[in-house]
């Protein structure tokens, strides 16, 4: 039970920074997938806290466009906790399943709006460190608008969490992004988590990353920051974005 408590807050601070992250980004866009179009992002994530690390991975986000306006989404897959002088724990992680629904349209004058409710089921161990415990719940709006190269989007949300030792939370950020070229854009953000465990504390982060096309249909996905206020995370994330 020590060890299990050692390990979670780490953990639960992890998932709804992934969770709820448009890859590569931790804020998410309200652009969904195309009508019969698919993602598929197979990714490795990382977050360092002063209690030890955490990697998401390999790991697989899945988009479908199932309706004209609504993506569907799947996440999964492993994760490695490496405590602070302690034994590491490998095996798979909790089952997000997501709908987005962009009910607002951007236009010339006006930006787009979505929503992005979540359900995460806990098919990860919470013995082991590796899941939360009990399903809970994200409730997110996004918003976004582009002009020329230039894109920018944000949001927040709040999330439902009543396993043991979990709390529930506000979370949020904005980015702003640039196409540099047709195969290269670029972008940073400010995100910003709440508590979501009990005595623990929540964290605001500085992130920059973006994308690079290798062949069509095919990106090269990245990102890397810290935070800059709160409990101490240093967060990267790698993956490829494929699209057809």
């Amino acid at each position: 039970m020590t060890r299990l408590l050692r390990l979670a807050p780490s953990l639960l601070a992890l998932v709804p920074l992934l969770a709820a992250a448009g890859p590569p980004f931790l804020t998410d866009d309200p652009d969904p997938v195309d009508y019969r179009h698919y993602e598929v992002i197979p990714f490795y994530a990382l977050d360092r806290a002063a209690d030890g690390s955490t990697i998401q991975g390999p790991a697989m986000d899945f988009n479908y466009g199932l309706w004209p306006e609504v993506q569907f989404n799947v996440e999964g897959g492993f994760v490695h906790q490496l405590p602070a002088g302690g034994p590491s724990e490998f095996g798979l992680g909790d089952l997000r399943v997501a709908a987005k629904w962009r009910f607002v349209k951007e236009t010339d004058d006006r930006p787009e709006f979505a929503i992005y409710p979540a359900v995460v089921f806990p098919t990860g161990s919470a013995r082991r460190g590796l899941g939360n415990g009990q399903a809970y719940y994200q409730f997110p709006l996004w918003i976004g608008k582009s002009w020329g190269p230039w894109t920018t989007y944000g949001g927040a949300g709040y999330g439902l969490n009543h396993a043991p030792g979990a709390k529930d939370n506000f979370f949020g950020g904005w980015l702003l992004q640039r196409r540099l070229s047709d195969g290269l854009y670029l972008g940073g953000e400010i995100y910003s988590q709440g508590a979501d465990t009990q005595g623990a504390a929540g964290s605001t982060a500085l992130d920059a990353g973006g994308g690079y096309t290798l062949r069509p249909g095919m990106d090269l996905i990245f990102t890397a920051g810290h935070s800059i206020a709160g409990a101490s995370h240093a967060l990267a994330y790698l993956g490829l974005y494929i699209t057809w």
